[in-house]
């Protein structure tokens, strides 16, 4: 009864490729496309059915109709968020939202067996895109932000290989990207389409702040009270209470700790 699941039997660590997502219109390309949206053709209609009765709705009304309906299709332990009108959201069974999240118009929270979590108090701005779906994604390597965490006006944090992990207090500011994925693009014997996607984990410390057009690339670790400059490209580790800026990002500044001052 439209329960056939939309997961690969190898629950996510399958053999698709970008070709798979690039091919003629089918039926299989359409159960590809839906498996892309939710984990069943049951969770698919019933996730987007909701969605389309009610996301359209502007103001308080529609506030108070997405936070009562929304919460018993999000991940267990979902509280009351409060999602403007416009928002999209797919796997919504792999989402989790802490009390008090707001997500601004025309924003998307993607995830898929790699879950999106977001903290209490966590403000996802106009038109950010919140991504942990990959074909090849792994449980426990989605999108995790910690306590009143703000991602600026159309910001992207992608995920669903490696992970991104937030701590509290962390700011984002607008149009900043922060991706754990890269193709194996020395791998010549295969064409762009068909090389192997891999993640590896992006981690930010507590009050971190990251600028406005900034990249963080995977495999960084951004330390506790970091600040990571206007346009900067971010490929190595940034230790906590530094300043860094430029493309590669270095050091521009070492900030002092509370209780060290006149040390």
């Amino acid at each position: 009864m439209l329960k056939t699941s939309l997961r690969s039997p190898d629950s996510g660590a399958g053999k698709e490729s970008l070709r798979s997502y690039m091919a003629e219109a089918s039926p299989a390309t359409g159960m590809l496309y839906l498996r892309t949206r939710a984990r069943t053709v049951w969770r698919y209609l019933l996730e987007q059915g909701v969605q389309t009765l009610v996301s359209w709705i502007p103001g308080p009304l529609g506030l108070l109709l997405r936070s009562v309906l929304y919460r018993p299709l999000l991940a267990s332990g979902s509280q009351s968020a409060y999602l403007e009108s416009g928002v999209e959201l797919f796997h919504m069974d792999s989402i989790r939202l802490d009390r008090s999240v707001y997500v601004d118009r025309f924003s998307r929270l993607h995830a898929s067996l790699a879950r999106v979590e977001l903290g209490a108090g966590t403000r996802i701005m106009r038109g950010a895109y919140v991504c942990s779906y990959v074909s090849n994604a792994r449980p426990g390597e989605g999108i995790v932000t910690g306590a009143n965490c703000w991602i600026g006006v159309d910001s992207v944090l992608s995920a669903g290989q490696g992970g991104i992990f937030l701590g509290d207090n962390v700011l984002i500011a607008s149009q900043a990207v922060l991706v754990c994925g890269n193709h194996d693009f020395e791998n010549l014997d295969l064409s762009a389409l068909d090389q192997t996607y891999y993640g590896r984990p992006i981690r930010v410390g507590n009050n971190a702040w990251i600028g406005a057009h900034v990249t963080v690339l995977g495999g960084v670790t951004i330390g506790d009270h970091a600040v990571v400059a206007a346009g900067a490209v971010v490929n190595a580790d940034v230790e906590p209470y530094t300043v860094v800026g430029g493309v590669p990002a270095r050091v521009l500044k070492r900030l002092e700790p509370p209780g060290n001052a006149g040390r």
